[in-house]
């Protein structure tokens, strides 16, 4: 079987794939092209690119980008889609929409680990920057950059006591770790109905704050100088409060652990069934 993920430019959430499944999954993945059973995970995988086999194991993924190939869906086995929004795309029951698989980094990740930095920022990949960085550091802000390594962005949300985010996958990794987040959008390239499909499936109600989009380049042009410099100090007061404010959130541990309990039941499911079929 072949673990399925989006590696073009893997970020935070797809790498988790690599760092979550392993723990949970009894098989191993194999690297052969021609596998013809898939496992497709974590992301928003669920439209015409999925690769095709004999049998796709949905393990999560939700609907947002490109189209859905209906006519496909007879070799998919889903055992639970991201949350609620996919599940209504898909045409499927809304139990199965249980959640984002990222939150079973509450299973393994150290959550009693010492809170070093008072308040960290994690933006979308697409403006992670140099320029992003020294801003944040310029107001104290520990800054997370999505392209890190993935063990090292969980621990730097780990040791923060508050994590302000554009990344979808900061903000289920805090809610897993158990650290108030804050969410933001950062330009029009994020995809707000992933963040609804998310929050719906943990019972959360979720108000962005906006700030003005912060690209890694400026325009050498004058004018561009000039834009470039006001929206930086625009966007630095805005983080600077926001940093400070009572905006915060942090959902239900009580729904946090249904989901989780759910999501485990699917994973000794599907352990079962492999393994059985190993047998015969």
């Amino acid at each position: 079987m072949r673990l399925y993920y989006y590696r073009y430019k893997p970020n935070f959430g797809d790498a988790l794939n690599e760092i979550i499944w392993p723990r949970f999954l009894h098989k191993g993945f194999s690297h052969d092209a021609e596998c013809d059973q898939i496992f497709v995970g974590i992301g928003t995988l669920l439209n015409e690119r999925l690769p095709k086999a004999r049998l796709l194991h949905i393990f999560g993924s939700g609907v947002g980008y490109g189209s859905i190939p209906l006519h496909e869906k007879d070799s998919w086995k889903i055992h639970f889609v991201r949350g609620p929004l996919t599940a209504s795309k898909l045409g499927i029951h809304p139990s199965f929409g249980i959640s984002d698989p990222a939150i079973l980094l509450h299973r393994f990740a150290d959550l009693n680990i010492s809170k070093i930095y008072e308040c960290s920022f994690m933006p979308h990949y697409a403006i992670d920057s140099p320029r992003y960085r020294k801003l944040c550091e310029s107001i104290g802000l520990n800054y997370i950059s999505p392209l890190s390594d993935c063990n090292a962005i969980i621990t730097a949300i780990s040791k923060s006591n508050r994590l302000i985010c554009s990344a979808m996958h900061g903000a289920i990794a805090a809610e897993a770790l158990r650290v108030p987040w804050l969410p933001v959008l950062t330009s029009d390239d994020i995809l707000t109905s992933k963040w609804d499909d998310w929050t719906e499936s943990m019972q959360l109600r979720i108000r962005f704050a906006k700030l003005p989009a912060l690209w890694p380049e400026v325009s050498p042009r004058l004018s561009g100088r000039a834009i470039g410099a006001l929206k930086t100090a625009v966007v630095r007061k805005e983080l600077n409060r926001l940093s400070r404010s009572d905006r915060f959130i942090l959902g239900s541990e009580k729904v946090l652990e249904e989901r989780l309990r759910r999501i485990e039941e699917q994973i000794e499911i599907f352990n079962r069934v492999v393994s059985d079929a190993k047998r015969l």
